[in-house]
């Protein structure tokens, strides 16, 4: 299974809830556009933008319930070694301050720390590493100040 942090859990639950709401609001939308007057059924363009509106939230709602089923959700702990959920602060030419999502992430940044899908590239550089080790980043070489 894949690790997902518990908040962008929360925040994948309220965007299916949102989904929902909204896939059940078309509802009304369909009514509308079937009343409408056309030469024929296959003619009516505000039935078929409704429907390409149902089908576009269907695919994202079939996606989020989809990483919701697979992942195992986690909470933060603190580690030795970088890991999914680590708070991390590089030192180099600036200082990076990154913290590890899961491989989905529902927000930017958490805590001062910008948030990282542990897919990225980034991440993958990251993950088991230390202390004071140095690693080598798009970005330029840093070496890793602190691991929360």
């Amino acid at each position: 299974m894949k690790k997902i942090l518990f908040e962008d859990l929360e925040i994948l639950n309220i965007r299916v809830q949102e989904l929902e709401r909204e896939l059940f609001s078309l509802g009304e939308e369909f009514a509308v556009a079937v009343e409408q007057s056309s030469e024929t059924w296959h003619d009516n363009a505000p039935f078929d933008v409704v429907r390409e509106k149902q089908t576009r939230i269907n695919m994202e709602l079939v996606k989020l319930r989809t990483i919701r089923r697979e992942s195992t959700k986690l909470h933060h702990k603190k580690k030795e070694k970088i890991d999914v959920g680590s708070k991390i602060i590089l030192h180099g030419k600036n200082e990076l301050r990154l913290m590890v999502g899961g491989f989905w992430v529902g927000r930017e940044s958490a805590d001062g720390y910008r948030l990282i899908s542990s897919e990225s590239p980034v991440a993958k550089t990251l993950l088991g590493k230390k202390t004071n080790d140095h690693v080598e980043l798009p970005s330029g070489e840093f070496w890793i100040a602190s691991i929360e």
